[in-house]
């Protein structure tokens, strides 16, 4: 006897029998579309790529739909009207080929989520139609982009490591405090016109150059709780009193360029050190006594109480500008960059030093 050409693969009670091919293809879809399309899945499987991820979406999303409305809009609907059920509502023109674009294996839904978000922007939708193969990771890339920046010239320009990606959107943000909001169309524009990657990325770095030289902004206005250190002597009692190196800084400090409080979070004493660049205030650190760490629930009320003073967080824009070119050129790179994982890392502490 010989091996059958379809095996069947069955699955725990109270999954549908599914075949390894549709395992394959369908990945974490498979159970819904064996119960949609029951083995051998061929009425699944004869579809054209583009029905079977609009079966997937559907699927995902049922909207109210019947598993038999969606099979049958999936195999019997015309394109416009499935498009519409794909977006429930008026849909961009060209979808249904752009999904013919996915590759032959299924997306995760939040992938799909993705796709569609980014073909319904004016920009990102005209990106997509003109791309040959619409990749799932390369849509993470272009999502992780600012919906302003999401332009043919730009994207076609992204490397593929997604901490320079989203750098290049930190220092689309940085750009827009340090030359106003009124100018991120032109900045948009301007980095649009890039000829390369190397030219984006340095584009990027100069926009984080300062407007005027010499400027030096007011210290900003906190809370009382927020005790200021205002002289030599005090800075010299902080930092005998924390275990710390804020001695180091005395120059930075009387030059306006660095401001340093100290606050009580309970039973927490906390120094913080805030230092100014082309982008204004940033928190640079945050410790407690003996430059012990401060715990995640105090650092957040602190960072709250800055943030709606103006004070952001975030690595300077000299570090940044820096790292952008590094990005991208492939003499000085790949930036070296600290871990990016946690809401404490994205912090950026302990950039003292500009």
């Amino acid at each position: 006897m010989g091996t059958p050409m379809t095996l069947l693969h069955v699955r725990p009670k109270g999954h549908a029998v599914q075949t390894p091919l549709l395992g394959f293809l369908a990945g974490p879809h498979a159970d819904v579309i064996a119960e949609a399309w029951p083995a051998p899945h061929s009425g699944f499987l004869t579809l054209p790529t583009a029905r079977r991820h609009a079966a997937a979406i559907l699927l995902g999303n049922a909207a109210g739909l019947r598993g038999t409305d969606i099979v049958r809009a999936v195999e019997r609907g015309r394109d416009g009207d499935l498009a519409r059920l794909l977006v429930q509502g008026e849909a961009p023109g060209g979808l249904m080929k752009a999904l013919g674009r996915l590759g032959e294996v299924l997306w995760e839904s939040r992938d799909y989520a993705r796709f569609l978000g980014l073909f319904a922007e004016a920009d990102a939708g005209r990106v997509l139609r003109h791309m040959k193969v619409i990749a799932a990771d390369r849509l993470v890339l272009i999502g992780a982009l600012p919906e302003a920046l999401r332009r043919a010239g730009i994207i076609a320009h992204l490397p593929a490591r997604a901490e320079a990606v989203e750098e290049l959107a930190d220092a689309y943000r940085l750009a827009l405090r340090i030359h106003g909001a009124s100018e991120a169309a032109a900045i948009a524009q301007r980095w649009n016109r890039a000829g390369n990657a190397l030219a984006l990325f340095d584009m990027a770095a100069e926009a984080l150059q300062p407007v005027r030289f010499g400027q030096v902004l007011p210290v900003p206005r906190l809370p009382e709780s927020f005790v200021p250190v205002a002289d030599r002597k005090s800075l010299v009692g902080v930092a005998l009193e924390f275990r710390n190196c804020l001695r180091d800084f005395t120059g930075d400090l009387a030059a306006g360029r660095m401001a340093v409080f100290t606050v009580r979070e309970g039973s927490e004493m906390v120094a913080l050190a805030l230092r100014q660049d082309p982008a204004g205030w940033r928190l640079a650190e945050a410790k407690g006594r003996q430059n012990e760490d401060v715990s995640e629930d105090a650092l957040r009320r602190i960072v709250t109480v800055l943030e709606r003073a103006g004070v952001r967080t975030g690595e300077s824009t000299w570090v940044l500008a820096r790292r952008l070119h590094e990005h991208a050129c492939d003499d000085c790179g790949p930036a070296h960059m600290g871990s990016r994982e946690t809401w404490r890392d994205r912090l950026a502490l302990g950039s003292l030093w500009d």
